[in-house]
Order: structure tokens, then C-alpha cells, then sequence
């Protein structure tokens, strides 16, 4: 099982690949995950971004979309062993809780590389 770390990092590295705006997109909506799980829990977290990026789907912002969901997945399922966290499937509470957890620490890496590796515009001024 690799660290947090370098798992946040190789995720983030992923996101550099992809379309400017998808990054931007991207960056901004990993800021304010942790919060988002905090208070919707993590299933009510997955389901409003399963459903936003099924709104945007014809946007750039869903392939960011799209990889905050392959990102919480892969945490969960590295982390902890559960496969296709995102299918929702019932969970008895303390895996559920431990899931959370789990991608609570991962976002915070998540986010930490997000402001290393992903510039968007006005930022390479400072």
C-alpha cells in the first residue's frame, strides 16, 4: 500500500494531463470536498457529484468531476480494501465511517498537490 502521499501526488499528476479548464475545474472542487463530506457524509457527497457531472456532461468540468469520483474510489479501496465505493452499495457503519475517514485524509493531500501542481491563471504571478 503506497503512502497517502504519493498517492494524492500520482492522482494530481493525472489531473496535469488533462484540459486547462478541467483543471481549474478540478482544483476548485477538491478545495472544498473534505467540507462538503464532512457535512453530507460521504455517500451524500458521491451522489451530488454523480449527478453533477451527469448535468455537465457536455462540459470540461465533468472530466474533474468524473476523477474526484475515481479519487474517492481509489482511497477507499487502497486504502481500506472496498471496491466501487461510488455504486453506493450498504456498508455496516463503522466501514462506512472508516471509509470517510479515509477520504478525508486523502483529500487533504489531494488538495495540498492540487496547489502545487495545478497553475491556473493569475497564480504564476505571485
Amino acid at each position: 500500500m503506497p503512502l497517502i502521499n504519493d498517492w494524492a501526488k500520482k492522482r494530481v499528476e493525472e489531473v496535469t494531463s488533462i484540459e486547462l479548464e478541467a483543471q481549474k475545474s478540478y482544483k476548485s472542487e477538491i478545495k472544498g470536498l473534505g467540507s462538503k463530506i464532512l457535512q453530507n457524509g460521504l455517500y451524500g457527497t458521491i451522489a451530488y457529484y454523480k449527478v453533477k457531472r451527469n448535468r455537465e456532461s457536455e462540459r470540461r468540468s465533468s472530466k474533474a468531476l468524473e476523477l474526484i469520483l475515481r479519487h474517492i474510489e481509489s482511497a477507499v479501496k487502497e486504502r481500506i480494501g472496498i471496491e466501487h465505493i461510488t455504486d453506493m452499495e450498504p456498508i455496516d457503519d463503522t466501514t462506512y465511517m472508516r471509509a470517510q475517514e479515509s477520504v478525508v485524509d486523502a483529500i487533504k493531500w489531494l488538495r495540498r498537490y492540487a496547489d502545487i501542481l495545478i497553475v491556473t491563471e493569475g497564480e504564476d504571478d505571485e
